[in-house]
């Protein structure tokens, strides 16, 4: 069974949402969550950026928000469903799904969202990853 590499990234749901502490912290809580069989293969956290010259600085920079999974092709629709879950679970974040230069944002709203919506959602999400 082939693996597929799939990257996700968070993305606040406005830009104060969430301060840059805060999105690594949900990053890292995403991360720890999906390190399992039934969801994927391996996840990773890219390395950090290399820190600013300046004393204190953090090295966040452009992995802040990015996690790299490897997906077996039968745990696909159990990410599906994890991934829709975790966005509805906390409505600050976006995560932007990313396979083979493709992308499709997923933000789950299940006040402002029909069922219709969430439906057509998933199946796009299905699609790019299966």
């Amino acid at each position: 069974m082939t693996e597929k590499t799939i990257t996700l990234l968070l993305e606040p749901q406005t830009p104060d949402a969430l301060s840059a502490g805060e999105l690594d912290a949900l990053t890292r809580a995403l991360a720890r969550q999906l390190d399992a069989p039934e969801l994927t293969a391996a996840v990773a956290l890219p390395e950090p950026a290399e820190a600013l010259d300046r004393p204190g600085a953090k090295g966040l920079g452009q992995a802040l928000g990015t996690l790299v999974l490897e997906v077996l092709p039968k745990t696909v629709p159990a990410l599906v469903d994890f991934l829709k879950g975790w966005v509805t679970r906390d409505a600050r974040v976006v995560i932007k799904v990313q396979k083979d230069g493709r992308a499709i944002k997923v933000a789950f709203d299940p006040r402002t969202m029909k069922e219709a919506q969430v439906e057509i959602m998933t199946r796009r999400l299905l699609n790019l990853l299966g």
